[in-house]
């Protein structure tokens, strides 16, 4: 590949990305609502006025850095769900994916998390959780026009539910038994019926 076609992060992208960095390694050593400009400055070992060019504020750097890490666990459902054929066991095991593996991430666990404040400051001012949906079912929505009409009201509803059941877990079930509830319970609602 030519030079000229490569991409090479600029200063401010690197800049970014390790604030982000240092965002993250903050909340695993403290409470989202203790965390400050200053403890992330610190830890990265970046001027405070320097983060306050890149960031406006606490809120707007925990959004870019739960949307980046956001992005890259939707990646990694969609490619966990690739190998499955039918639209349905795509739906399902990567809603079960979900449920197991979003908790151990130590920013968008804190969208769950008992308490949190984050899903009100933060995320839902911005962006929309639809568009995580949106990209661990792009092949899906690629494939089958039908539902590509609706992938923003499917995404919705799917991610809804996720977060419903990381946050409420209600009884506990087998692997086998929560399989069974989401095939018969919540795929239905996806409508997946009307997919030739």
């Amino acid at each position: 590949m030519p030079a000229a076609d490569k991409h090479y992060p600029s200063s401010e992208e690197i800049m970014r990305q390790r604030l982000m960095d240092g965002c993250l390694a903050c909340l695993q050593k403290r409470d989202i609502n203790k965390l400050s400009i200053r403890d992330i400055a610190l830890e990265t070992g970046i001027a405070r006025q320097t983060v306050y060019k890149h960031f406006r504020n606490k809120n707007e750097i925990l959004a870019t850095t739960f949307r980046r890490e956001g992005v890259n666990f939707g990646l990694q459902v969609a490619d966990y769900i690739r190998d499955f054929n039918a639209v349905e066991d795509k739906f399902v095991h990567g809603f079960l994916y979900v449920v197991g593996n979003f908790p151990k991430n130590p920013i968008l666990s804190l969208v769950v998390k008992p308490g949190s404040t984050f899903l009100a400051d933060v995320g839902m001012k911005y962006f929309s959780f639809a568009e995580f949906g949106q990209l661990v079912y792009q092949q899906v929505f690629d494939k089958h026009p039908t539902l590509a009409r609706q992938s923003e009201a499917i995404s919705e509803l799917w991610i809804r539910n996720s977060l419903s059941f990381i946050g409420m877990p209600g009884p506990e079930r087998t692997p086998e038994e929560l399989e069974r509830f989401v095939r018969e319970r919540l795929v239905p609602g996806l409508q997946l019926d009307k997919t030739p």
